[in-house]
């Protein structure tokens, strides 16, 4: 027991060139174990005292000090586990802690100015290699390994047509450090944090505290932001980013009023063309979930993350299209993601087909779901679940329709499955999502809503149009938000009548063969085509004729009565249309 003690609570690896940490950190802590003030590592300590060694309480101190953005949080999980286990298997987690967040040279816990100063310095020395070797693939292979070292993806030539001079630069670049060492940095706490038990119903459903507090202060600043930024067309029309952004699918309220009405434009096609709605639940295989549901400790946890377990399930859902697709078995309906109390995902689905084909459809979702640890306890009962919506006693739409709202913001529910109030849940849900850049909602199926939203903003436009009946029939049924005629007057859930059309420029004008550098990013490889219009019977319609640029911060917005350039007065700008 002495020899097992020590080993637990033995002086941490030193590290001198990791990133200081100090007071400077975090000034403002989101602590758990305490009501009112900040926990500090002293006073975290000071809890902690009575369990433990002498060995114990120095041991701790040095990793609160250098983990001082997280001490709240590393006290509370070592409580946690102190009353699951033993002060020895909490020494050895705090150990484990650590090594997850000290990455070579890089703290993870550091706060953001000693972030931008490492990529800072990454960059730079990236930069410096990159000039001496004249960008050469020796040079790449070097800023690869560097990227890798420090567990982060870089880019590769085969994202750029094989060209290795956007892949370096991006190596070279500060921003581009930055951004994965954040994603690096969210998704380690939050993924430590859960396989601490801080992730769970019993403490903090869905997502971590510190996980919600975060994600709050980014919303709060990109909400400054918008609220301080115009943008300004080439007519002279200036608009504010978060006037832009109300109107948008990126505001909530927008964004599930959508979904609601393509949810419903579903139904009513099915309905028309004689088809039954069936709703599916696919859960992951028990060793990818932390936590039971009571908040104990799964000793099946395999510490798969959940970003991990979501491609899981997009793997499983791929082969299932792909028997169905090779079956002539056509569905079409929305995918909802959602994280069960311990941040686990597990998928919900709402389906479309022929009645003739449900139990087919039904056989192979429960074939797939299956074949990973089929003989585990449950795994038939819950691995897959499939219920047929009976439309005498309510709609699909309104079966899915607290899913959606679940998972957007909350609205029109009181409390969530847990009992927990709706709309934390949705902010924290949402912390979620954002963390391990999961998307929510996904349909299956059916026309393009950018199609859709192309043709709303056509209607209100003084564009030219062709006088393509399939157009207006098009364009009357989107602007009227009747996503169910829209998909008949696009040929039916399969088919594609009008495409998006997109403008790709060309890296070298075609008269006078000189680099147009408007074609470029600033990394060297070509911009991504952009949207302009629709493509309706081999005929293109410009429905994005306007060019716009940012305009300096505090410059005020101007109605077009100020603007000299002939246009007619516009209706608030919808964004949506």
């Amino acid at each position: 027991m002495q020899a097992t003690e020590y080993a637990a609570c033995s002086r941490l690896p030193h590290f001198p060139n990791v990133v200081p940490n100090g007071p400077s950190w975090f000034p403002a802590r989101h602590t758990f174990v305490t009501s009112s003030s900040p926990l500090t590592p002293d006073s975290a300590c000071d809890l902690l005292r009575q369990h433990g060694t002498h060995e114990c309480h120095d041991f701790r101190k040095r990793l609160f000090l250098r983990h001082e953005a997280l001490c709240a949080e590393l006290a509370q999980s070592y409580l946690l586990t102190v009353q699951e286990s033993s002060y020895i298997q909490a020494n050895r987690n705090l150990l484990d802690v650590d090594q997850r967040l000290t990455v070579h040279d890089l703290n993870l816990s550091a706060n953001l100015d000693s972030l931008k100063a490492f990529c800072r310095s990454r960059a730079l020395e990236c930069t410096q290699s990159a000039e001496r070797a004249r960008y050469s693939a020796e040079c790449f292979q070097a800023l690869r390994a560097q990227a890798e070292k420090y567990r982060l993806t870089p880019p590769l030539p085969k994202d750029f047509e094989g060209d290795l001079l956007p892949c370096i630069k991006r190596l070279c670049n500060e921003g581009w450090w930055l951004r994965k060492v954040q994603k690096l940095q969210r998704r380690t706490i939050e993924s430590i944090a859960r396989d601490l038990g801080l992730v769970c119903s019993q403490r903090s459903a869905y997502s971590s505290s510190y996980t919600r507090e975060s994600r709050r202060r980014q919303k709060a600043k990109t909400a400054e932001y918008l609220q301080n930024t115009y943008i300004e067309n080439d007519v002279g029309q200036q608009f504010s980013l978060k006037d832009l952004h109300d109107r948008s699918v990126s505001n909530p309220a927008v964004r599930r009023a959508e979904l609601m009405t393509r949810i419903k434009g579903f139904e009513m096609v099915a309905q028309h063309l004689g088809h039954v709605g069936e709703f599916y639940t696919i859960t992951t295989p028990s060793r990818m979930h932390a936590r039971l549901k009571r908040g104990g400790q799964n000793p099946k946890y395999d510490g798969t993350a959940p970003d991990e377990a979501h491609k899981y399930l997009t793997e499983l859902f791929r082969c299932i299209r792909a028997k169905l697709h090779r079956n002539d078995l056509n569905v079409y309906g929305l995918r909802v993601v959602e994280p069960n109390h311990d941040g686990t995902p597990h998928w919900h689905l709402l389906l479309f087909m022929p009645a003739e084909h449900c139990e087919q459809v039904r056989a192979i979702f429960q074939e797939y779901s299956l074949r990973s640890d089929p003989n585990e306890r449950g795994a038939a009962k819950h691995r897959f679940t499939a219920k047929h919506i009976d439309s005498s006693r309510g709609s699909a739409a309104g079966y899915v329709a607290k899913y959606v709202a679940k998972n957007i913001d909350g609205e029109y529910l009181d409390t969530d499955l847990h009992g927990l109030d709706a709309k934390d849940s949705a902010r924290a849900i949402d912390a979620w999502a954002s963390t391990y850049n999961i998307r929510q909602f996904q349909f299956i199926g059916g026309p393009s809503v950018t199609i859709w939203r192309e043709l709303r903003r056509l209607a209100r436009s003084d564009n030219e149009r062709n006088d393509s009946e399939l157009l207006q029939s098009a364009i009357q049924a989107a602007d009227a938000a009747e996503w169910a005629a829209y998909v008949i007057i696009m040929g039916g859930p399969i088919l594609r009548p009008i495409q998006s059309l997109y403008e790709r420029k060309q890296l070298a004008d075609p008269d006078t063969g000189e680099i147009q550098e408007n074609a470029i990013t600033r990394f060297g490889d070509l911009k991504a085509p952009r949207l302009v219009g629709l493509l309706v019977e081999a005929r293109e319609i410009i429905t994005r004729s306007r060019l716009w640029k940012l305009v300096p911060k505090g410059v005020p917005p101007h109605t077009c009565e100020h603007v000299r350039t002939g246009v007619r007065r516009y209706a608030a700008l919808d964004l949506c249309q």
